[in-house]
């Protein structure tokens, strides 16, 4: 077997059929690609895929109880017998070459993880009660520009529509209501028309540049490919986060530190279905950060949370900063490891203030720097030391920055 698909899944249908539908059309010889459905204690109909009958060699397994995202890939992983695993979350539809397309890049080097291009969709295939605000706002604009989006409403929920309507729509939907079937899925250019483009931000800022960036394992993210070979050396993901978290983000940087080489490939076509939103998730996700933060207590894991002080990624701002703090590490043999853990100490505060609900200021304070008189000194002594060298700015601004809230 050549080629094992991961597909975990929790309250996912009937998404996952259509996505299973899509995976029928691949170019890819089926006779060598199997695919796995891990279900994760679901209590929808996810069951009846037991009997979906498939093209390609198909298992299906539910779990007892819900395991998370990470022993639900894992087990997946144990149960399968290709030599490329590819991760593919539940409710993805993928173009008929996707498969081809990812498995070419794995032929000839090992530590090769191939990751989506920067152009992707969010496909609307059902209608459901519980859309937010914003997915609403997408589904009017769709209505709204495209003519076969409204018929196609209009059929399904047998009654006319304009674009003033569709929240009143939604809200008055007593169960979802199917929009794109598998012919629909069958003809893959036609799923476009209802789909709303995402374009990647940080993959157009890194264009070619995933070999040297620091930041190139940030967009190595839920939908990947890699050997198994490479995948087992790695012990796969992190099963102590428990509930919504980065377990994928934390694989993804124990990748890059295995000297991973990140591929970008364009050609990748995938749709993400557009689904109910859960209730807020924060405070599992500061839980799972905080976590990953206390086993990876390094600069390229904690600047992520400068999001929370400057409300954007600015990610060159960052990669800059990474990048002088890689070089100073090494020119300096981590001769300023105090300055180093002040700044990763002061992004722990953040996420710690942001879990606890309360305003993101003070940081010296909180983090015990403040009192520490002796420790403070030496930080600020390596700071200006720093600064004298005048090729380290954007590590100075970031320090500043953080200093000073």
């Amino acid at each position: 077997m050549e080629v094992s698909v991961i597909l975990p899944s929790y309250n996912r249908y009937p998404l996952n059929l259509l996505s299973l539908y899509a995976l029928e059309n691949q170019t890819f010889d089926l006779s060598e690609m199997e695919v796995i459905l891990i279900d994760d204690a679901s209590t929808d109909q996810t069951e009846d895929l037991k009997e979906y009958q498939a093209p390609f060699q198909f298992i299906y397994l539910k779990t007892t109880q819900n395991i998370g995202l990470a022993a639900a890939r894992n087990l997946g992983v144990k149960m399968s017998n290709g030599k490329v695993v590819v991760f593919l979350d539940a409710e993805m539809i993928v173009d008929p070459n996707y498969i081809h397309n990812r498995y070419r890049h794995h032929l000839d080097k090992e530590n090769v993880v191939v990751i989506g291009g920067k152009r992707s969709g969010k496909l609307y295939t059902y209608l459901f009660p519980k859309y937010g605000k914003k997915q609403i706002n997408e589904l009017t604009h769709l209505v709204s520009t495209k003519s076969v989006v409204k018929k196609r409403i209009e059929k399904s929920i047998k009654k006319k529509v304009d674009s003033k309507k569709v929240r009143a729509i939604i809200k008055k939907l007593k169960h979802p209501v199917q929009l794109l079937n598998k012919e629909d899925i069958n003809n893959f250019q036609q799923l476009d028309l209802f789909t709303v483009k995402k374009d990647d931000e940080l993959l157009a800022y890194l264009c070619g540049d995933l070999d040297t960036s620091p930041l190139a394992w940030w967009a190595c993210l839920g939908n990947l490919s890699m050997t198994r070979s490479f995948f087992d050396s790695l012990e796969g993901y992190e099963e102590a986060f428990r509930g919504w978290g980065p377990e994928d983000a934390e694989f993804a940087y124990r990748l890059y530190k295995a000297g991973a080489k990140f591929v970008s490939e364009p050609a990748l076509i995938r749709y993400h279905q557009e689904h109910e939103k859960h209730k807020s998730l924060s405070e599992e996700d500061d839980r799972n950060w905080l976590l990953f933060m206390e086993k990876h207590p390094d600069l390229s894991v904690c600047i992520r949370d400068l999001s929370f002080i400057i409300m954007k990624m600015d990610y060159a701002f960052m990669d800059n900063i990474l990048r002088e703090s890689l070089t100073l590490k090494e020119e300096y043999n981590g001769k300023y490891k105090k300055f180093e853990h002040s700044l990763i100490m002061l992004f722990k505060e953040i996420r710690i203030l942001k879990s606890q609900n309360k305003p993101i200021s003070h940081l010296m304070q909180s983090s015990g720097i403040e009192t520490d008189a002796i420790t403070k000194q030496l930080i600020f002594e390596e700071r200006d030391e720093i600064e004298s060298y005048g090729k380290y700015m954007n590590l100075i601004e970031l320090f500043d920055l953080l200093t000073k809230i």
